[in-house]
């Protein structure tokens, strides 16, 4: 635990941890000014006054400080983007807030506000967590009359005015390419990434970084911010005409408004902010330590995941009692610790009962064998859609997704063995979470299951219903999984939103694990991965087919075993092969992998990750995950196509106790004798590691190696 602080000195309040402080300063009348992000400070006296930013040289303090207000609230001599914007049934569209309280309590400093011509009651809460800052503000209706909010971003975070030029790093993709890296210099005007898919992805992620243009993977300073919202969001950088700059981010205001009503208090998700002198990869790294000790349900944090079988790969849809009982067994034999039936077992989206034709005695058998094997036993859902055809749509037509008189639009899927026909379940409605919330939990009581795949396979169609349709579904479905994380706590949850396009953090209070792109192809997973870890744990990186040959139509290309699994040891592995059509010697190959994961995955699923080589930059990558202690390492060598002979040049390596000796053991190597040269083969010092560097040899395509650095003991003066 880190030593958090909040410091007050006259109108200044500073708050603290080891990787950064923030400070703000209370006006006379008035929102709050910022006064510093950044590297951590010891003294609130060094805090600046907002007085001393200046426009220009003959500008009035006044107008320029209003772009350092922490909520940018719309009204009066601010024309620039607006955090928060009331429409107030006099007629008056700004809002004059006036400070009532603030107080400190453990690690939050809450401010309270009243606006100063109606009742409108305003509180700002800031977090502080061992490496981040979380905020946000909850908004009341004390009168007796309705007010629309028109604008409700969580934040406002004002850039350093230090820096003139800036570059900002986002996330954007699409299905099949999630997570992809970009950067831009930063120019005069607004630059927005945003979700109206009513998921929070896939074609953006809502995380934004800025540096001065020099940051590098693992150097520079970056301020970042995520927003924890699991529906439609939006993140704003807004740089103006004198080159100040602030970030704004929360709920999309997209096809959205709030009408507050008398005595109702409208909460807005939490914004984390963070900062590093280390780079992107100190980013990751202080994002990682957030969502695994403040954010992931206790019975899955700290935890590392089973080796896991899915039937997606080798059966599709097309599951059946004898298909599955068969799998199960081999997948016993390859060392599977989780078996889990994925599409198809159902009767119908909608009807979380088996399937008579395929499981004519139910799902029992199947479970009762799975127990026998000693593997827990886990399902696939679709809970968000409901076929036309179900005995839920026959019952509940209205529980559709659709405009007032309009039939709801239909998703034809005829790829699963029969054309199945969908719409969309409207979560919006309370009545559609509380049954919702049920029906999974008595799936996972009758089952005893040990892990729940949800998935979604569209996006928002028909959006009808209330003004808050976008707002409510998303907080209705956060209630109904952390609901069921508390109720079955060592339940393992799996996020799988056609893919990747549920991304937020947010989705993190339930779930431990995340299908980190519909494409599992193993070649792409060297570039899938590193934009998926900028935000997420490695260990949470998931899906179901790692080891399988059904990613051949993504690329038209196949790819080794060996390569499959190495590259799904990156995060969580998986098997989606038809264990009953391997061979004797595939299965044991196979075992040999599962036993070498099992034997590195402590130091991969819970040990600090290192990005050293980008598959973007080279015809490789390199990973590198390290324990805590600094006792133990592995380094992931990962090539792509290696061409003319080129051996790969050495790379350093992080993180390892400099004054510490490592024993180097080298899996994979299964190249000609000349290349041997290459591997390394005695000891080597952590200083050497991170100076000199370690070179290995790769050859031709899909070459891998893995190499475990473990310390040494020390037996005299010189090791």
């Amino acid at each position: 635990m880190s030593k958090i602080s909040i410091q007050k000195w006259k109108q200044f309040f500073l708050l603290s941890n080891e990787c950064l402080s923030y400070g703000l300063e209370l006006a006379d009348s008035g929102l709050p000014w910022h006064a510093y992000c950044g590297a951590p400070l010891k003294r609130a006296e060094d805090l600046p006054a907002h007085q001393s930013y200046r426009c220009r040289l003959y500008s009035t303090p006044g107008r320029a400080s209003l772009f350092f207000r922490e909520l940018s609230v719309f009204g009066g001599d601010f024309q620039e983007e607006s955090a928060l914007k009331i429409s107030y049934p006099d007629g008056i569209r700004e809002s004059i807030f006036d400070l009532v309280e603030a107080k400190a309590e453990g690690n939050t400093l809450t401010l309270e506000f009243r606006e100063k011509r109606h009742p409108i009651q305003l509180k700002m809460f800031y977090t502080l967590h061992d490496t981040v800052l979380e905020r946000h503000y909850e908004l009341t209706n004390a009168g007796t009359e309705e007010v629309t909010v028109e604008n409700f971003a969580s934040a406002t975070l004002p850039l350093p005015p230090v820096i003139d030029h800036w570059r900002v790093t986002h996330l954007s993709g699409r299905w099949a390419r999630e997570a992809v890296p970009m950067h831009h210099l930063l120019t005069e005007g607004k630059f927005v990434v945003e979700s109206r898919t009513g998921l929070s992805g896939p074609f953006h992620v809502p995380l934004l970084a800025l540096d001065e243009g020099n940051a590098s993977e693992e150097a520079g300073e970056v301020y970042f911010a995520t927003v924890l919202w699991s529906g439609n969001w939006k993140m704003v950088v807004e740089k103006n005409s004198v080159d100040y700059a602030a970030i704004h981010g929360g709920i999309n205001e997209f096809d959205s408004s709030i009408r507050l009503h008398p005595g109702e208090t409208f909460p807005v998700p939490v914004v984390a902010i963070g900062y590093t002198r280390e780079g992107f990869g100190g980013m990751s790294r202080t994002l990682h330590r957030y969502q695994e000790e403040d954010l992931l349900p206790p019975g899955v944090a700290h935890r590392v995941q089973p080796m896991l079988c899915n039937t997606w790969g080798s059966f599709g849809a097309f599951v059946n009692e004898e298909k599955v009982i068969a799998c199960a067994r081999r997948a016993k034999e390859i060392g599977c610790e989780l078996f889990v039936i994925d599409d198809g077992w159902q009767a119908a989206l909608g009807d979380w009962v088996p399937d008579r034709e395929k499981f004519p005695r139910g799902l029992e058998p199947v479970r009762e064998e799975i127990a026998r094997l000693g593997m827990d036993f886990g399902l696939w859902i679709e809970p968000e859609s409901f076929e036309i055809s179900s005995e839920l749509y026959r019952r509940h037509p209205d529980w559709a997704m659709a405009y007032p008189n309009c039939e709801p639009l239909r998703k034809v899927r005829d790829d699963v063995g029969r054309p199945r026909v969908s719409v969309m379940l409207n979560l919006a409605k309370k009545e559609v979470a509380r049954y919702l919330k049920e029906a999974i939990g008595n799936l996972v009581r009758t089952f005893r299951l040990g892990y729940l795949k949800l998935d979604m396979n569209c996006y928002f169609t028909a959006p009808g219903g209330a003004e808050r349709v976008w707002i409510d579904y998303a907080r209705n479905l956060d209630w109904i999984f952390q609901s069921i994380s508390r109720e079955f706590p060592h339940l393992l949850l799996e996020n799988c939103a056609s893919g990747g396009s549920r991304v937020s953090l947010q989705m993190t209070r339930a779930f431990g694990r995340i299908n980190r792109s519909d494409n599992q192809d193993a070649l792409d997973v060297l570039k899938l991965h590193e934009g998926f870890t900028f935000l997420n744990l490695p260990r949470m990186a998931g899906g179901a087919c790692h080891i399988s040959d059904s990613m051949v139509h993504i690329n038209r290309r196949q790819t080794p075993l060996k390569f499959q699994a190495y590259c799904g040891m990156l995060g969580s592995l998986a098997c989606g092969k038809d264990l009953a059509r391997c061979s004797a010697g595939e299965l044991a190959e196979i075992r040999r992998y599962v036993e070498l994961y099992k034997k590195v995955r402590p130091i991969v699923q819970l040990g600090d990750l290192y990005r050293l080589v980008s598959a973007f930059d080279h015809p490789y990558a390199v990973y590198e995950y390290v324990t805590k202690d600094r006792s133990e390492a592995l380094v992931f060598v990962l090539g792509m196509s290696m061409q003319f002979g080129d051996k790969i040049r050495a790379f350093r390596v992080r993180g390892l106790d400099p004054d510490a000796v490592y024993r180097v053991e080298s899996f994979g190597q299964s190249t000609p004798e000349w290349s041997r040269d290459y591997e390394p083969s005695t000891p080597i010092s952590g200083r050497a590691a991170a100076q000199i560097g370690i070179q290995t040899g790769l050859v031709g395509d899909f070459d891998c190696r893995i190499l475990h650095l473990v310390k040494l003991k020390k037996t005299g003066p010189t090791a």
